[in-house]
């Protein structure tokens, strides 16, 4: 058996490959689009390592999954063959189905919240800072080439939700929010 090595060295003049063959600069504002975007599901994955909530952690792979398919899109700028699945109103709508149930079960700070109470909660609000940054490479890619806007409503979306996500796990464990003031 033959393993394939993932170093192709196609990379080591600067440039990256996306699915549908074409190579673009690594500092292309799409390259830096995915790149945050996966960051912001690094930072859910060590939030799911560290959750013991069933509920939190299923809501967290569940953005995981969305991310990559968000991501593979954006890999394939151009439409592509390989692209099977893309992200669609039926994946806004589970978050948004979540939102609803975890906003009915808190009642929200009124005032800015200072993060850090809990260690889960801190890395939710992390990747939550990731997908904002993701947000706005998101909406200058958008003003550069076409996206579908499902893409920008979603990333929206999802950065409430993580928001809400870190809240309920704070209520879950009795830790007071904390104001600026």
């Amino acid at each position: 058996m033959t393993n394939k090595s993932i170093s192709t060295k196609k990379g080591d003049c600067g440039e990256t490959g996306l699915l549908n063959g074409k190579r673009i600069q690594k500092y292309d504002l799409r390259t830096e689009t995915c790149g945050t975007m996966d960051e912001a599901s690094s930072f859910i994955g060590m939030a799911r390592a560290k959750c013991n909530d069933e509920a939190i952690s299923s809501a967290l792979l569940l953005v995981q999954k969305h991310l990559y398919l968000m991501n593979a899109e954006l890999a394939c700028p151009d439409p592509c063959k390989e692209l099977k699945e893309k992200l669609s109103d039926t994946e806004l709508r589970e978050i948004e189905d979540i939102q609803q149930l975890v906003e009915s079960k808190l009642e929200l700070p009124k005032k800015f919240v200072i993060y850090g109470e809990r260690e889960l909660s801190s890395i939710i609000d992390t990747a939550r800072a990731v997908i904002r940054r993701a947000e706005r490479r998101l909406a200058e890619l958008s003003a550069a080439e076409q996206i579908r806007p499902i893409l920008l409503r979603y990333i929206n979306r999802a950065s409430d939700f993580l928001f809400l996500l870190a809240r309920y796990d704070e209520h879950s464990h009795d830790a007071p929010y904390r104001h600026f003031k």
